[in-house]
């Protein structure tokens, strides 16, 4: 199976980094999926499609997604935002970066704003996670039962997710990009890497929130998911007061599902580009 992208090597393991570069003196866009995208690159591709020729973009695959191996380094959100840095440094990508996060990654993104502000020019949420979101959320009680029926299912699982996946259904892929889904997907499906991810996304929270709100341009999607509101009903308030004390933050609600960049592509694309100039 071909690798759409470019493989390199941190911390021993190998890690896939798709990118795409262009003539502009613009940040290069970093597209980071949210928890349990098995396949982050062709996931992003609805997005990133509409991208091309406007903006450099890396989609950078976390240890246990995508083309990337799986990792026995901690899931804590200091390490994965170091491997996210090391596999673009080694990739040959340098900064300035602007973090475009789906859900969990959120934390990653505000993270990075954090500790390295310098490499940061803007952060986009793409119905991103902040840290108090998840003092609403627990694990379901039947967590390893759920991962050990996904285990077994793997392959019909992974049939179905593909399928029903906005760029497929849209013809977005080719036929060797479709099948290269289904077996990723299937190989990577709720990975020990995405299971620990979980386990650990509350002390990552608490971490997070521990440190200041980034001072740089935010545009933060909003999705009003039934899911994702029932889960947690104070979802877009909490975003609100996270970025309250940033005065360059920029609100957009979406009526749509938590899959901004899959759902409402051509709506987020226009919002980024706006936002970049």
């Amino acid at each position: 199976m071909k690798t759409p992208g470019k493989l390199v090597t941190v911390n021993q393991h190998q890690m896939h980094v798709y990118y795409h570069e262009a003539n502009t003196d613009r940040p290069t866009i970093v597209l980071l999926a949210g928890s349990g995208t098995a396949c982050p690159t062709y996931d992003f591709k609805p997005l990133w499609r509409l991208l091309e020729g406007h903006y450099s973009f890396a989609v950078v695959e976390r240890p246990g997604y995508g083309w990337s191996e799986i990792t026995d380094r901690p899931r804590d959100v200091d390490t994965m935002l170091e491997e996210t840095r090391e596999a673009l440094n080694q990739a040959g990508i340098s900064g300035p970066f602007i973090p475009t996060a789906h859900s969990m990654s959120g934390l990653e993104a505000i993270c990075w704003g954090q500790k390295y502000p310098k490499e940061v020019s803007a952060i986009i949420g793409l119905d991103m996670a902040v840290p108090a979101a998840y003092e609403e959320v627990a694990l379901p009680k039947a967590f390893a039962l759920m991962i050990g029926i996904a285990h077994l299912l793997k392959r019909p699982i992974a049939n179905a997710r593909v399928k029903s996946h906005p760029a497929v259904k849209q013809g977005l892929l080719t036929k060797e990009e479709v099948a290269a889904m289904k077996q990723i997907t299937a190989q990577q499906l709720l990975s020990q890497n995405i299971v620990d991810e979980t386990k650990f996304v509350y002390k990552n929270a608490k971490k997070v929130a521990a440190g200041n709100c980034p001072q740089v341009p935010v545009l933060c999607i909003l999705a009003n998911d039934k899911g994702v509101l029932k889960n947690t009903p104070s979802w877009g308030k909490v975003h609100q007061e996270y970025f309250a004390d940033n005065r360059q933050t920029e609100f957009l609600e979406l009526d749509c599902g938590h899959y901004v960049h899959c759902e409402e592509p051509e709506k987020v694309a226009k919002a980024m580009k706006e936002f970049i100039h």
